[in-house]
């Protein structure tokens, strides 16, 4: 293992200040959910299952915003599709909180759409500035840094809320967004190949055929898995608990999985063959099962999520990485917007379908569900890499990716 891959991937000129900013546009999109959540239940004065469906209104319109919004990095780059995100983000969390609850399940959609792409632009960024063999090392770090925001964005944006008001936190988060979005923007990192540049010039338009590969295929499905099987153990997580007397202790276990994925992605870039995407996609689902027989006690439900939770980012960080070795130039842009679908896709699965499996029958049953669907998920990527590595190879974008599953 090689600790010094690291300090090779910040030293790259402007990545070290790329990851930076990314990783607090990061913390501000990620906090989004929960900040517009008490926005509707403290704010508008509506139950939970309102707010859910406003969040849902949101994520519909990541869903199809992220595709759109990678299509328009790749012909004009980073900067015009940032000021036009900047744009809509300030006009909704500006006037947000004086939105009527109709106005707002509407103006949510338009939010999703137009949200920031602070994710996107740092992944772009790597796939292009970075050399293939040193890749899945800068993944690792991306995805270090979006585990950090996941555990402090939320967290942030709740104690705003509860101990100031919904208000201050909606427009908090509104001016955080466009401080890193501005910060991003000003940098404009490139996203296109150098070699391909043609100054201010538009990339040209490809064809459907032309970059959606059959292998990108399994990589989405291995990224779903993985988000389905993360959201769904945390809404298990807390559902163990509340049925054993302990939800107290639901934090600190939560806690414990996010240093666990912090620490498993701070190994995995260090690996210098790292294992195929859709095995460790696999691993992450087959291991959450064994959650499900330690929700009876906190201490021994920390010790059954550690492999899980440990194998979460460096999924992230391999599937991140093997869809921006499929994507082709001048077409990076739209690729991985529909990785980031993949992943919202993941997540709005997962945690309503734990949540029902425990209403239905049991927690227990949540964690068998979730994992077994993962895994089974994960092993028709791993069936349908290996099926198309045993094929006359006639896409050259999709040797390298082939060839591993195949080894």
């Amino acid at each position: 293992m090689r600790i010094d891959g690291y300090r090779k991937v910040v030293s790259r000129p402007g990545i070290g200040l790329l990851m930076l900013l990314g990783f607090f546009s990061k913390i501000a999109v990620v906090a989004i959910p929960v900040v517009m959540n008490l926005g509707v239940v403290f704010g508008l004065d509506r139950g939970f299952g309102a707010a859910g469906l406003v969040i849902a209104l949101w994520t519909v319109g990541v869903a199809i915003g992220g595709p759109v919004q990678g299509r328009m990095m790749d012909k004009y780059g980073v900067r015009p599709v940032l000021i036009v995100s900047l744009t809509g983000q300030a006009l909704f969390w500006g006037i947000g909180p004086s939105m009527s609850y109709g106005v707002l399940s509407v103006a949510a959609v338009g939010c999703g759409l137009l949200n920031l792409p602070g994710f996107a632009v740092v992944r772009l960024r790597l796939a292009v500035a970075i050399p293939e063999e040193q890749r899945h090392t800068a993944f690792a770090l991306d995805a270090m840094t979006s585990n950090i925001s996941y555990m402090v964005g939320p967290a942030l944006g709740v104690t705003v809320a509860t101990t100031v008001s919904s208000d201050v936190s909606m427009r908090g988060l509104g001016l955080s967004v466009a401080l890193a979005g501005a910060g991003l923007a000003l940098l404009n990192p490139q996203v296109r190949d150098s070699a391909k540049e043609t100054g201010s010039e538009p990339a040209p338009r490809m064809k459907f055929r032309q970059w959606f590969k059959p292998a990108l295929v399994p990589v989405l499905v291995a990224t779903t898995a993985t988000t389905l099987a993360t959201a769904g153990y945390e809404t298990a997580i807390v559902g163990g608990l509340r049925d054993s007397g302990q939800v107290e202790w639901a934090g600190l276990v939560l806690t414990v999985c996010g240093l666990c994925s912090f620490i498993g992605a701070l190994l995995y870039g260090t690996l210098k063959r790292p294992p195929h995407f859709a095995l460790i996609s696999a691993l992450v689902g087959l291991t959450t099962v064994v959650g499900g027989f330690a929700t009876g006690d906190w201490r021994l439900l920390c010790l059954a999520m550690v492999l899980p939770a440990a194998l979460c980012s460096p999924s992230f960080a391999a599937t991140g990485g093997a869809a921006s070795g499929l994507a082709p130039a001048g077409a990076r842009g739209v690729v991985m917007g529909i990785y980031s679908a993949s992943l919202t896709l993941g997540n709005s699965i997962g945690a309503p379908l734990s949540g029902a499996i425990q209403d239905a029958r049991s927690p227990l049953w949540a964690f068998v569900v979730i994992g077994l669907t993962s895994a089974a998920l994960s092993g028709v990527a791993l069936g349908w890499t290996a099926w198309l590595a045993r094929r006359p190879a006639a896409e050259p974008q999709s040797t390298p990716v082939l060839a591993d599953a195949a080894a």
